[in-house]
């Protein structure tokens, strides 16, 4: 049973593949998919908010949620679907957002003010690294968030250290397959 203590924002971030990918035309669907296919049963967000600002019910506030490590059963999840690590949510998931969270506090009035960025709980930039830690907290209290200006260079390193690890990934395995040829090779001349 879900005791909610507090409330996290996630963006659905870049894919497995690729950490750099726009998500932004990812769906509720979609990203409920991803979720059962890793055993989950469903979505693992109670609220997700599509870049059209659509509200989507995921999981039952009132059951465990399946979005922040050790939070799970003292959380309500809310996703706003887009990459934030180099991209901004629409001005329309702003608003919806705004319209969840005032929709969860008639329910859970204890949560005003306890919204935190999925980050504040995990080794992740969620919810993006164009966003500030208060980002969510601000516009929920109908403050403007001020967010910051990112140098266009900051894609391009990521995506230079991404290519650099890539290479080496195929360097690493390039010589385990040959490990593995060379072992074979070995228990053949036996």
């Amino acid at each position: 049973m879900n005791k909610p203590d507090k409330i996290i924002i996630h963006h659905s971030g870049g894919t497995n593949a690729d950490p750099l990918a726009d998500t932004s035309h990812h769906t509720f669907e979609i990203i409920e998919n991803y979720h059962v296919s890793k055993g989950w049963g469903e979505i693992g967000y109670n609220w997700l908010i599509e870049k059209d600002g659509s509200i989507h019910k995921g999981r039952s506030e009132e059951g465990y949620g399946a979005h922040t490590l050790g939070q799970n059963g003292k959380s309500i999840g809310i996703c706003v679907v887009g990459n934030f690590d180099f991209s901004l949510p629409t001005k329309k998931q702003e608003e919806s957002l705004v319209i969840v969270y005032k929709d969860i506090l008639t329910r859970y009035p204890n949560l005003e003010g306890q919204i935190f960025p999925h980050r504040a709980f995990s080794n992740k930039s969620c919810y993006g690294d164009r966003l500030p830690d208060d980002w969510a907290l601000n516009l929920t209290r109908g403050v403007i968030p001020e967010v910051p200006e990112v140098p266009d260079n900051k894609c391009e390193e990521k995506t230079e250290e991404i290519k650099e690890l890539k290479k080496k990934v195929g360097l690493l395995t390039m010589i385990l397959e040959s490990l593995v040829k060379l072992l074979t090779k070995l228990k053949l001349m036996k």
